[in-house]
């Protein structure tokens, strides 16, 4: 019943007209609530926010771009610098992700795919197209701004909540009367007050760079699995690089059994279209010939190689894997013996909201499952472990994990 109530509510979004866009506030400093956030960001959160603008830099001009298109006020670029510091990795504690930290629940209604192999939430153009289109969706619904960024924060059921026992559509009010949460009533003038600093960022001894832009690139069309590391490096350039054109790729390989658009430097395009298209399966795809021996189960062979069980099967077209016959040659995706990870990969750097936690390895994991669980990559908990792929982890073995998160408080 819940469902079919959100399905009629977004209906009823949808299809009312965008009249006049009213003013976000006037007179934000006016408020003292918006001086209080802004006193906040000059002093405690002044690394965070200058952090966000270092960030902002590339993505600015394409956020503008897209509000613009769409008929959103300009000042919502300054959104991501609070919910994210506008980092495409960033992830909260409650498994939002990306500049515009959709939770999983929203970005599935927005058709951004979450999966094995993706996180559509870390792209900056396909989630960036998605916020702008939940957020207009949520001013025609309230005719407010400040209502409609309430709802982006706590949800629409919350605010519709507080509207509802204080007898009022005033932002301003239902925070007076403490029927939004803490977070909510903070949110809108940290909002402003980021859109105050964002805007004047020279007045108030901030460095943002308006010169940069975000690097030219062609899409490459994907058929079949392709190894980054072998593709970038093959094709002249970084594994660096190709891993942010393509941000919401959790894996250093492509999406199998599917098409993918791949983003490449557009200098280097030529060469990677050669590439993908003269090496042979086994290289692209950096995958090692196995044979099966007696009484090996897929899941013991994935143990054996740090890979997954699914992942086998895809790959060599196994439907029942009980019946995995002693003596057959199977591809196994691993790290290709040929090629050299970029030591940005194998060395990442604690960033300004990483937390460091352990982990105790249990029976029956393994470290892509670690990863996708706590939402990190295989790659990094090698590292910061000092482990290499040919490790074993047992369990009761204890590991380090470095999660991102940023904290709105």
């Amino acid at each position: 019943m819940a469902r079919i109530k959100y399905i009629l509510l977004i209906s009823v979004l949808v299809f009312v007209p965008i009249t006049v866009l009213d003013a976000m506030v006037d007179d934000p400093l006016g408020r003292p609530e918006v001086n209080r956030a802004l006193n906040q960001f000059l002093t405690r959160e002044r690394a965070f926010i200058q952090r966000g603008l270092d960030n902002a830099s590339l993505y600015v001009p394409v956020v503008k771009e897209i509000l613009t298109e769409r008929g959103l006020p300009e000042d919502l670029v300054w959104l991501p610098l609070i919910e994210s510091a506008y980092s495409y990795r960033a992830y909260s504690p409650r498994g939002a992700a990306g500049m515009w930290q959709f939770m999983p629940s929203t970005a599935r209604w927005y058709d951004l795919k979450i999966d094995f192999w993706v996180d559509e939430r870390r792209d900056p153009f396909k989630s960036t197209k998605k916020a702008a289109q939940h957020l207009g969706e949520l001013h025609r619904y309230y005719g407010s701004w400040e209502l409609a960024l309430a709802a982006y924060n706590a949800g629409m059921g919350a605010v519709n909540r507080a509207i509802k026992a204080g007898k009022s559509r005033d932002y301003w009010k239902l925070c007076r009367k403490g029927l939004l949460s803490r977070e909510t009533r903070w949110y809108v003038p940290r909002f402003l007050a980021a859109c105050e600093i964002g805007n004047n960022p020279y007045k108030y001894d901030f460095h943002f760079d308006e010169s940069e832009k975000y690097p030219d690139f062609e899409v490459l069309d994907i058929n079949r699995p392709v190894d980054l590391t072998i593709l970038a490096t093959r094709s002249g350039f970084k594994t660096e690089t190709i891993r942010f054109l393509n941000p919401e790729l959790r894996r250093l390989l492509t999406p199998f059994g599917r098409n993918y658009e791949l983003r490449i430097p557009f200098k280097h395009y030529a060469d990677a279209l050669a590439v993908y298209h003269d090496l042979p399966a086994e290289e692209l795809t950096g995958v090692k010939r196995y044979r099966v021996r007696s009484g090996e189960t897929i899941s013991e062979i994935a143990e054996k190689f740090d890979t997954s069980v699914y992942l086998i099967k895809l790959l060599n077209g196994v439907r029942n894997p009980k019946r995995l016959d002693a003596g057959r040659v199977i591809l196994i995706p691993v790290e290709s013996d040929d090629v050299v990870i970029d030591e940005w990969e194998f060395l990442p750097k604690k960033g300004f909201y990483t937390q460091e936690i352990y982990y105790t390895i249990r029976d029956g994991d393994t470290l892509w499952e670690i990863a996708g669980r706590y939402r990190t990559d295989v790659e990094t908990i090698l590292a910061v472990n000092g482990l290499s792929f040919d490790s074993t982890i047992r369990p009761g073995d204890e590991i380090a994990l470095w999660i991102d998160t940023v904290f709105c408080k």
